[in-house]
């Protein structure tokens, strides 16, 4: 019954806000498109902007975390249940850092690299906290399944 409640509490939030991430998600890419036909700024700089989209990542991220937190009192626990947030923060300033250094310099190759490692760092990190988290609480909800739940 634990687990069940789990996860209605997080499917009912994941609904809740669903249509407004999707809302500023679709406005931010419409916004990014005017501008990069309209204004003179730098296709990078537009394309950070048009990133700004993630923001509502980081507040679910941040709900998330915080409903998960009361499944469980231990410490450890406690103390990991922020990580996806920290690591969606984390991997969005790597992104203006990356997009900044295309901006500066002209990196070649060596940018789609750089981007190609932080997108598998990060999935990586992702499933590694998934293992973890699974033996401290093995009632976690991990995001595929409360992915698998509200379709």
């Amino acid at each position: 019954m634990k687990r069940e409640q789990h996860i209605r509490r997080l499917v009912d939030y994941a609904r809740q806000g669903k249509a407004k991430a999707i809302m500023i998600g679709a406005g931010s890419i419409f916004l990014t498109s005017t501008f990069l036909r309209t204004d003179d700024l730098s296709q990078p700089l537009l394309i950070g902007l048009g990133f700004l989209g993630v923001v509502p990542l980081l507040v679910r991220e941040w709900k998330l975390g915080t409903i998960r937190s009361t499944f469980n009192d231990d410490a450890t626990y406690q103390r990991l249940i922020r990580f996806p947030f920290w690591l969606t923060l984390f991997g969005l300033l790597v992104l203006y850092a990356l997009l900044g250094w295309f901006e500066i310099g002209s990196p070649g190759t060596s940018f789609f690299l750089a981007l190609g490692v932080l997108l598998l760092g990060m999935f990586a990190l992702q499933r590694t906290f998934d293992r973890i988290i699974l033996k401290i609480e093995p009632d976690y909800i991990t995001d595929r399944e409360l992915h698998r739940e509200l379709n």
